[in-house]
């Protein structure tokens, strides 16, 4: 190792000191990729749950509309005022799109697009967790890389100093 160590640093044209001082700024560089992914993966995974009630809710109404069954909600009103309504024939639901945007669907066409979306949200779940986990190796190979330079460095300073 300690020759291939003097190799790459005489490539670089770096001493000990500098060598480990791009790894520590790879590190850190890594660390921030890791901290934002983690931050991403944690902000889609809260959706999940929202899409799992939704579509359950939907299916609700759905049964309600095949056995021509009237459906009773409660819905708020304004902040802690509540009231009931009953929906005589659910046919049609209102799904907020985003960006202040709300379309009404038919009840299956809801459902299609709220699964649709839903699997989106989870191949991206899926996608930043593999992204992660080769991020958090990269972080391990760097830490490794570190440890190893700076050992090649104390080295050899004391062939140095005993020399």
């Amino acid at each position: 190792m300690p020759a291939f160590l003097g190799r790459w640093l005489a490539k670089e044209k770096l001493s000990p000191e500098e060598g480990v001082a791009m790894l520590e700024e790879r590190y850190k560089k890594y660390k921030y990729v890791e901290a934002s992914m983690t931050s991403q993966k944690t902000r889609m995974a809260e959706k999940l749950p929202d899409f799992k009630n939704s579509l359950a809710i939907l299916d609700v109404l759905i049964d309600k509309k095949e056995k021509e069954e009237p459906f009773e909600t409660t819905y708020l009103v304004s902040e802690e005022v509540y009231t009931k309504a009953t929906v005589p024939k659910p046919e049609k639901v209102s799904i907020w799109l985003g960006a202040n945007v709300m379309v009404e669907y038919e009840l299956d066409k809801a459902k299609e697009l709220l699964e649709k979306n839903r699997g989106n949200v989870q191949k991206a779940v899926d996608e930043l967790t593999s992204e992660l986990a080769f991020v958090k190796d990269q972080i391990t190979t760097t830490e490794v890389n570190i440890a190893h330079v700076h050992n090649y460095g104390v080295k050899k300073r004391q062939q140095k100093t005993a020399a």
